[in-house]
């Protein structure tokens, strides 16, 4: 059962002051409707749009909590320039990371940026298309030093219940 609701005025500026580098999505908001899906998925659909989403993962053996941006911001939002660590995987990695594998050492390409483990990273193809986001099980160095083995753990990808749900959303505001 999905619970759905708006935030106040004052619940999207606390909100927008607690996300960081998603801040601005939300204080420029005139509206912002909230769809719990289940304890650990949140969606926020902002002005018409499901552009973000709160998710509860197990990283490791604790449950972190990431408010990460869907990646259908990044198809809305074609000049958006996100400000989070990337990695970029070769095109035998990409089928795999969008049926929801997690991202192994052999398939990075390229590592942007400094990040350390239980980092949010944004994955991309290479032809720089956004195809997954996923938090880090090792710093930046020792991704790059690493030679094998399970480095990024997918939360979200393309095709996944989370896009399926944004397409759906976007298709009744429409």
């Amino acid at each position: 059962m999905v619970k759905r609701y708006f935030l106040s005025n004052k619940d999207i500026k606390e909100l927008s002051n607690a996300v960081g580098e998603l801040g601005p999505i939300f204080r420029n908001a005139k509206k912002v409707e909230v769809y719990e899906l289940n304890e650990a998925t949140t969606v926020y659909v902002i002005d018409d749009k499901p552009l973000v989403a709160k998710l509860t993962v197990k990283v490791d053996s604790n449950q972190r909590e990431y408010v990460i941006p869907l990646l259908m911001y990044f198809y809305l939002n074609p000049t958006y320039m996100p400000n989070y660590p990337m990695i970029t995987v070769d095109d035998g990695a990409v089928p795999h990371i969008v049926n929801g594998a997690d991202v192994m050492r052999p398939g990075i390409k390229d590592i942007s940026g400094n990040f350390g483990a239980g980092d949010v990273l944004l994955i991309r193809d290479l032809k720089g298309r956004y195809i997954a986001i996923g938090i880090s099980l090792m710093t930046a160095d020792e991704i790059r030093n690493a030679s094998k083995g399970k480095v990024i753990k997918v939360i979200h990808h393309l095709n996944d219940k989370l896009w399926n749900l944004a397409k759906e959303l976007l298709k009744t505001q429409s």
